[in-house]
């Protein structure tokens, strides 16, 4: 079995389920966890890929001092005494419930700081493939962790020549924020480990990911990977961000919800300052996989709790066919109690009802 799947692995989907973009979600949904409770939940969580294979925790989690990113690693093992058949690297998208007041600013930045842009710092001077700062910047926070004293470039490296390991593959996913943060982070991985001569094969997947750079990198992120799934609800704003930012103003009029004054005059703001600093955007041209959107029926009806709903991971999950993982409203080591009971009953009714009859609590 491990041979077949190490070469489903590399490819699309041929089934009726795609259980590796099922497997790669409920992993982003556990990145969304208390740093505590992340290995507890991979290693039991988890529903195995195939009879008697488990799951690891191997490295980290690691969560920056804000609190603005967090990354560990997991592997797969197909079988008792087997070696891994793959090792995910999971980066956290933005999480709204840290409670540090700077790591939510910080997570904004990473995710809104897109009017500059530079070239990927492993690519050749003078390269045209231009990424935004704050993507950089969140990159930049990750290369710097550290866990158990091993950085995770020094751990990656190590975990994929191991001779015991047998040349596992390496997975690459995230969700938001994490998704856009895993198109550059799966290059930089290749292009590190390519220096101490570690070949394996990377299959990074994305999750309602916005654009990372320009055409010219998105361009050069497909021809680095024969196989880069990008899954994208397309009722979700986010992948529009920020190649298509047109597109976000009428999404919702098929639910009959116009876009409100202050996110038009925003989005207006925002296109105008890229334009005037020269600043542009597209997502990859391959290796799409798109989730046929529904609209959710909300009470009372809502632009933005839309937009909320459609680019959460259990409406991902939904979409994909899967079951979401149940990481609990994680509330007693973290502060704003209401926030997250409001948020983990809402997760519930996602995953029981495609029609949702919400009262969320103030936010």
């Amino acid at each position: 079995m491990s041979q077949r799947l190490n070469e489903a692995l590399l490819q699309p989907a041929t089934g009726p389920t795609d259980i590796f973009g099922v497997a790669y979600l409920q992993l982003c949904q556990i990145s969304y966890a208390l740093p505590s409770a992340i290995p507890g939940l991979v290693n039991t969580k988890m529903p195995p890929l195939s009879a008697g294979g488990r799951w690891a925790c191997v490295w980290g989690p690691v969560e920056s001092d804000d609190l603005a990113n967090l990354v560990f690693v997991a592997a797969y093992y197909d079988g008792p005494n087997l070696p891994p058949t793959f090792a995910a690297v999971v980066t956290r998208g933005a999480d709204a419930d840290v409670d540090d007041v700077w790591g939510v600013l910080q997570q904004a930045f990473e995710d809104f700081y897109v009017i500059f842009q530079r070239s990927p710092p492993w690519l050749p001077f003078g390269s045209p493939a231009l990424v935004a700062d704050g993507t950089l910047f969140a990159l930049e926070n990750i290369q710097g962790f550290s866990s158990g004293g091993v950085s995770l470039l020094d751990f990656v490296a190590s975990f994929l020549q191991a001779p015991e390991n047998q040349n596992p593959l390496l997975v690459c996913t995230g969700h938001s924020l994490g998704g856009c943060v895993t198109s550059v982070l799966a290059p930089w991985l290749q292009s590190s480990l390519a220096l101490v001569g570690v070949s394996n094969p990377i299959v990074p997947a994305t999750f309602a990911a916005p654009t990372a750079g320009n055409a010219a990198f998105a361009d050069y992120y497909t021809s680095t990977f024969s196989y880069c799934p990008r899954y994208y609800n397309t009722l979700d704003i986010a992948p529009l961000a920020w190649g298509n930012l047109d597109a976000i103003s009428t999404l919702y009029d098929g639910c009959n919800l116009p876009i409100p004054d202050a996110a038009c005059l925003l989005l207006v703001a925002w296109a105008n300052a890229m334009w005037v600093e020269g600043a542009s955007y597209s997502q990859q041209q391959s290796n799409d996989a798109p989730l046929p959107g529904t609209c959710f029926e909300l009470y009372p009806a809502d632009w933005h709790t839309q937009a909320f709903m459609q680019h959460h991971t259990g409406t991902y999950m939904r979409l994909l066919g899967g079951a979401s993982i149940d990481i609990g409203p994680s509330m007693l080591a973290r502060g704003r109690r209401q926030r997250r009971i409001s948020r983990y009953r809402l997760q519930s009714q996602i995953r029981s009802s495609e029609n949702l009859l919400l009262k969320l609590t103030k936010r």
